[in-house]
């Protein structure tokens, strides 16, 4: 599989069902009621299918906001990018709504890959982790000693990555690596400190995906999750170049997002297509972007792509 797809219709604001959706969706106007009834879909029919979306947001909200001022990087800035509308919040990312509701929507997420399907959201979320670290594990030749997850959000990757890689360890009788986990937000680390009582991960920390901070060639293994979908490419070029520094010789690269070349994706309904495109405004971005390409510019190389799900895609790749 390569990125030779074409981007879906709805996501090409220049032509078609892509240009109207723009359209529509630049109209202040009428922006405020897309993203409303966007998020009532989305807390309906999660808690439909099992999600105690509105329980759990008051939960997580009220355990970790103590937590915030614990993990905060003074002085970091958010780049302008990621303070745009995102997911249905004015706010954007950089919310506590969006921290506290992360988890149900990775689970929502999770549940649509397959519709037709009586899974409950533990078993999704684990059948797409499980598919995610399958296509890796070739990759990974000897032993793994330091871990990052790049824009871990509330930690859900985090924690199944680090749980494989402890299982992969063990197996091997080897020593457990060290997996950590990045974001730009720290309402999102605090709730996955919250999420984490076990410690499973070993530390979250609160920086930029392009600019760490972190040492050149420290890490053995870097996860970019869901995330490219959520930059604009010149942010993408930055994080890939980021990753690549960070690597030592031979570390991996892991990266999972919406497949371009997806039959699903390519297929949605128009009405599904606008609230989509409505809450991610680099998504047409993404889709345009030769995410090879830009791989291989950054220094990487073995690519292995392949379809995860019917709608996501795992790209892994050496330094």
């Amino acid at each position: 599989m390569t990125d030779s797809a074409p981007s879906p219709q709805w996501a090409d604001s220049s032509r078609g069902l892509g240009r109207w959706i723009e359209r529509l969706i630049s109209i202040a106007l009428l922006r405020r009621p897309l993203f409303f009834q966007a998020r009532q879909l989305i807390i309906r029919t999660a808690e439909r299918n099992g999600i105690p979306w509105r329980a759990r947001r008051r939960e997580l909200h009220e355990a970790a906001a103590s937590w915030r001022s614990r993990i905060v990087t003074p002085g970091l800035l958010p780049p302008p990018y990621y303070l745009a509308r995102f997911h249905a919040y004015e706010q954007g990312n950089l919310c506590w709504q969006a921290a506290a509701e992360a988890e149900q929507a990775t689970d929502a997420m999770a549940l649509r890959i397959w519709p037709d399907e009586a899974l409950s959201p533990d078993l999704a979320q684990t059948r797409l982790r499980d598919a995610i670290h399958r296509a890796v594990a070739p990759l990974l030749g000897g032993s793994i000693a330091q871990v990052l997850d790049l824009g871990c959000s509330v930690g859900v990757s985090t924690q199944h990555l680090a749980s494989w890689l402890h299982q992969r360890a063990d197996e091997r009788q080897e020593p457990r690596p060290r997996v950590q986990g990045l974001d730009l937000s720290p309402d999102m680390l605090a709730v996955a400190r919250v999420r984490d009582p076990q410690g499973v991960v070993d530390g979250w920390l609160h920086a930029a995906a392009e600019d760490t901070g972190l040492p050149t060639d420290c890490l053995d293994l870097i996860s970019l999750q869901f995330v490219c979908h959520e930059l604009p490419q010149e942010a993408t070029h930055a994080v890939l170049a980021e990753a690549a520094r960070l690597l030592r010789p031979g570390g991996a690269l892991v990266m999972v997002d919406q497949d371009p070349a997806s039959s699903v994706l390519q297929r949605l309904p128009a009405a599904v297509a606008t609230l989509l495109k409505s809450t991610e405004p680099y998504i047409e971005q993404y889709f345009n972007l030769d995410m090879e390409a830009a791989l291989k510019a950054a220094g990487f190389h073995d690519l292995q792509i392949s379809a995860c799900d019917p709608r996501h895609r795992v790209i892994a790749c050496l330094r």
